[in-house]
């Protein structure tokens, strides 16, 4: 196929003309745009080559395309291209597919590539177009995630309607019980136990139908201090008899910001909690705060760190998945809904073992709500608009 550029005038342009187009369209792409001759050694490259895989111009001109390819491709890829040159039977030539890119820091991304043949003074070259499947095939895993969990929210909250009334009628006969059993200390425990697994279970239909429910803002302007106060005090009865002290530490500034303040008393809970929990019968938790900017507006930084036992590595990547927890007690959704709700603000959050010891959490958030279509605002009296 020979591609032509013709001139508003209809008047044929120049050689030199239609090269400097062709460049200009290579040098502007998107997407990555890579020639190479029959034997794989690649001739030219556009910058979003270079942008897409992280290597200088120099260092892929004379190359062979396979260092940009994960294995077992990179290894077989001259196979392929023999094959071809002795066959002339096309195995992805004109036929776009899904394969793996590789960077030049290892990592290994989604890329979509559609090759095709063309043959210039009499030499047969290829000529690649990839296009980086990254962002959309994370869309595409945010939507079935939303697709699920709307199915587990419409699942659980019917099952949590239709066994409240048993939770409530098996809550009713073991107070009774407890009446008859007032002298029968033994007993008597029996039914208090049974009384908070029915509670425990209770909570579980209750988490997981606030992880899985749409989360509606309602946005307003506070000082994120007072809430964490709030749900220090809050959990006194958590500490109990335990010695563990909260710091603070914020240089010279407040944490104001707009946020849903009932939603952020959920994240700072549970994360105080959680750090309550780690700390054991002693420990600090240092909660600092400090300016800094997300998506190039101001934000807030909040780092919450204990002493406690920490997290490992390992843990610290799993901490936001749902249903997992290191500790013996719990549902294991306590975080994944504290990253549903920051994700919700456009905020981020991230968990890590601390410099010394125990774990450190850091939360994002923008000073200013980011899309006040998404929610309600909320004034000082409480009424929304």
């Amino acid at each position: 196929m020979v591609a032509v550029f013709s001139s508003s005038d209809g008047a044929a342009e120049g050689t030199g003309s239609v090269v400097a187009r062709c460049r200009a369209i290579m040098n502007t792409a998107v997407d990555a745009i890579i020639t190479i001759t029959e034997y794989g050694i690649i001739e030219t490259v556009n910058p979003a080559t270079c942008s897409m895989f992280g290597y200088e111009l120099p260092e892929l001109i004379g190359q062979n395309i396979s260092m940009l390819m994960p294995e077992p491709h990179r290894t077989q890829h001259d196979g392929y291209l023999q094959r071809y040159r002795e066959t002339s039977i096309p195995a992805i030539i004109g036929v776009g597919r899904r394969v793996s890119g590789h960077r030049r820091d290892g990592s290994q991304f989604p890329i979509h590539l559609a090759v095709t043949e063309f043959v210039v003074d009499g030499r047969r070259l290829f000529a690649g177009i990839i296009r980086d499947l990254s962002e959309l095939e994370q869309v595409h895993q945010q939507l079935l995630q939303s697709e699920r969990l709307v199915a587990i929210g419409q699942m659980v909250t019917g099952l949590a309607h239709e066994s409240r009334n048993a939770l409530q009628r098996a809550q009713a006969c073991l107070d009774m019980l407890s009446l008859d059993l007032a002298e029968q200390p033994e007993q008597l425990d029996l039914t208090r136990r049974a009384a908070t697994a029915l509670q425990d279970l209770y909570r579980l239909y209750e988490e997981v139908r606030s992880y899985a429910a749409p989360i509606h803002l309602e946005i307003r302007t506070c000082d994120l201090a007072t809430i964490w106060r709030k749900e220090w005090e809050n959990l006194s009865s958590v500490r109990g008899k335990h010695v563990i002290s909260l710091k603070e530490i914020t240089p010279g500034q407040t944490a104001i910001c707009e946020v849903d303040v009932h939603r952020l008393e959920q994240v700072f809970r549970n994360v105080l909690e959680n750090a309550i929990h780690a700390c054991g019968d002693t420990g600090t938790v240092l909660v600092q705060t400090a300016g800094t900017m997300l998506h190039s507006q101001p934000a807030i930084k909040i780092i919450l760190e204990d002493n406690g036992c920490g997290l490992t590595a390992a843990a610290a990547k799993q901490i936001f998945e749902p249903f997992f927890t290191t500790k013996q007690k719990g549902t294991g959704l306590g975080m994944a809904i504290v990253q549903r709700v920051i994700a919700a603000h456009s905020g981020l959050i991230s968990a890590e073992p601390a410099p010394v010891k125990g774990t450190r959490i850091t939360i994002v958030l923008p000073v200013h709500a980011v899309n006040r279509n998404a929610f309600r605002t909320v004034d000082d009296s409480g009424a929304r608009s």
